[in-house]
């Protein structure tokens, strides 16, 4: 609980993802049953992520998630595809018309990194654009890019290149770039 006798924001978190031992799980269940304030809060956060895997699972956002929301996805049957691209390499990709999600994994070194920063530059577009703190598993090896699925299936054949950024407090430096060659389903 916090100061103010309600629930962290955290704490909801961590309960409604199953992550509490049985006594802490018991305590925000007597709070929420007598508190509305922190039941409703509970309630935003439940519907954000339904929100949240809404717009990844319809292609309607870019951005980086980690492995274990992509097997989430797959276990409530989004149709995934994935392509592996090494560390400074490249790949040829395409989306079907039956996929419901496209995943660029990214393989990196990222032992001992705490933070990524990611630049992405589109061949159709000028200038990169610069995500700072991306999610990343560092045991995994890899960062997880999920373009807006919606607009790559409407767009000509095109070149995304990714430059992956460790960043720390004496600096940056470049851990990995990466190619992924687009052509329109055929």
């Amino acid at each position: 609980m916090t100061g103010g006798g309600h629930v962290a924001v955290e704490r909801l978190v961590e309960y409604w993802l199953g992550e509490l031992d049985d006594d802490a799980v018991d305590a925000i269940d007597a709070h929420l049953l007598g508190c509305d304030a922190c039941g409703a809060e509970l309630d935003a956060l439940i519907a954000l992520a339904g929100g949240v895997r809404g717009a990844f699972a319809e292609g309607r956002v870019t951005g980086f998630v980690t492995a274990d929301f992509i097997e989430r996805l797959r276990q409530r049957g989004v149709r995934v595809r994935e392509y592996r691209v090494a560390q400074y390499g490249a790949v040829n990709c395409s989306v079907s018309p039956e996929d419901d999600l496209l995943v660029g994994r990214l393989q990196a070194p990222l032992e001992g990194v705490d933070r990524v920063d990611a630049e992405l530059q589109l061949s159709l577009q000028d200038g990169p654009l610069r995500l700072e703190d991306v999610p990343f598993d560092a045991r995994s090896g890899e960062v997880l890019l999920v373009p807006k699925l919606s607009e790559v299936r409407q767009m000509p054949a095109h070149v995304l290149r990714v430059r992956l950024l460790a960043v720390a407090s004496g600096g940056t430096r470049e851990i990995g770039r990466y190619t992924l060659n687009h052509r329109p389903w055929s």
